[in-house]
């Protein structure tokens, strides 16, 4: 039985899926609570929150490409985990010393590059690992969406009883976990032209933007995720201010939006391995049309859990057919590269500037006691993110073999 059980947790693809669980559950303490801790505890006011957070997602436009080109001259596949990982630890060790505007800006702003660097990597070995038997990628994308859940309720109901420090405390902990979870990967060697100088690394991975088809899939995938950002911004004040409804209620629903997500991704990961990836995009940014305008209605409650577990197109099939696209297109070697590109020049710029519009533009809409037309700006990025799409899925039938190849 023991030899059965360390058999279980030997496989690459369990190694893996462990490793995106603690990632996600840090993810999920962060995006809710990471605001609370800035506002409560080192006295931030709303607009430095944006500030802080929205200044990221530029950044990562020149740290993104940066980061990717380090990470090809490693020799083995898990340095980027442990640099981000500590990057990140240490990150959270300071912020305990340091107070004011100012310095916290510069060290969050630090941590944020190791964070979403640290992103593409785990779900780059997430999808090449559970190649190789159980967990499949569906099954175990799946428990990190869940995981996700859990990290921000068990670190909701710690604020609740510590204080805002358990969020720090939280994330640290977390941060600690992920080197550990680091030092526990298979050990992969990195094949490739390791000794090519860091400027000539930096250029191919930027130069993956010359396939037309990448380019494609990199912004109609990144406009298609960002148009989230009114709903993230305002979506559950909207709720229980505009629309009357109970805090408590307002919760379940966005509940069913991640729980509609996990189920997408467990349950039918497999049954839409018969769809091309390209087809997955164009569900999600049709969706995303629909959700997004049928929310600037401000519909009544049976329409909103509708449009809640609509949150399966809009954002699992979209990630999912882009996960699965760039696979095939970079192969094991390039994904992690190629995952960073994408992130670095379409999802997070695109991301960080919704999240800007959509926070000045809720703040414009409120003042008349109507925000929820606010949700027809994110239809227009939605139709831009659509026509993206569109031209995507007409070259489906392209061969791949260019793309590997580069």
């Amino acid at each position: 039985m023991g030899d059965s059980l360390t058999g279980y947790f030997d496989r690459p693809g369990v190694r893996a899926t462990w490793l995106a669980c603690l990632f996600f559950a840090g993810f999920g303490g962060l995006v809710p609570w990471l605001p609370v801790w800035l506002e409560q505890a080192q006295g931030f006011s709303g607009s430095e929150i944006g500030l802080v957070l929205a200044i990221g997602g530029f950044s990562r436009i020149i740290a993104g490409p940066l980061t990717a080109a380090w990470a090809d001259g490693r020799s083995d596949r898990r340095a980027p985990l442990f640099l981000f990982a500590t990057v990140l630890s240490g990150g959270f060790v300071s912020l305990w010393f340091v107070t004011g505007f100012a310095a916290v800006f510069t060290i969050i702003l630090l941590m944020d590059v190791a964070f979403w660097g640290l992103l593409p990597v785990v779900e780059a070995a997430l999808l090449r690992l559970t190649q190789y038997g159980w967990p499949r990628y569906g099954v175990a994308r799946g428990l990190a969406s869940a995981a996700f859940v859990v990290g921000s309720s068990a670190l909701g109901a710690l604020v609740g009883g510590f204080g805002p420090w358990a969020v720090w405390a939280w994330l640290l902990g977390v941060s600690v976990a992920l080197i550990a979870a680091a030092a526990w990967m298979p050990h992969e060697p990195v094949e490739g032209a390791r000794e090519a100088p860091f400027a000539a690394r930096l250029a191919a991975g930027v130069g993956m933007l010359k396939d037309r088809r990448f380019a494609l899939l990199v912004f109609s995938a990144g406009l298609i995720q960002s148009t989230h950002s009114y709903f993230y911004v305002a979506g559950t004040l909207i709720w229980t201010g505009e629309q009357g409804i109970s805090p408590t209620l307002a919760g379940n629903l966005w509940s069913a939006g991640v729980v509609a997500e996990v189920g997408f991704l467990i349950f039918m990961a497999r049954w839409t391995e018969r769809f091309s990836p390209e087809t997955l995009i164009l569900i999600g940014a049709v969706s995303a049309v629909v959700r997004w305008t049928a929310l600037a209605m401000a519909p009544p409650v049976w329409a909103l859990w509708l449009l809640q577990i609509m949150h399966a197109g809009t954002f699992a099939a979209t990630f999912l057919g882009a996960m699965r696209m760039i696979q095939a297109m970079h192969g094991d070697a390039r994904t992690p590269t190629a995952q960073m590109i994408y992130m670095a020049l379409a999802s997070a710029p695109a991301q960080a500037a919704t999240t800007l519009m959509a926070g000045e533009l809720y703040e414009y809409l409120k003042a008349d006691g109507a925000s929820a037309p606010g949700y027809l700006s994110m239809s227009v990025v939605a139709l831009a993110g659509l026509a993206l799409a569109v031209m995507l899925w007409s070259r489906r039938r392209e061969p791949l073999g260019g793309a590997v190849a580069a």
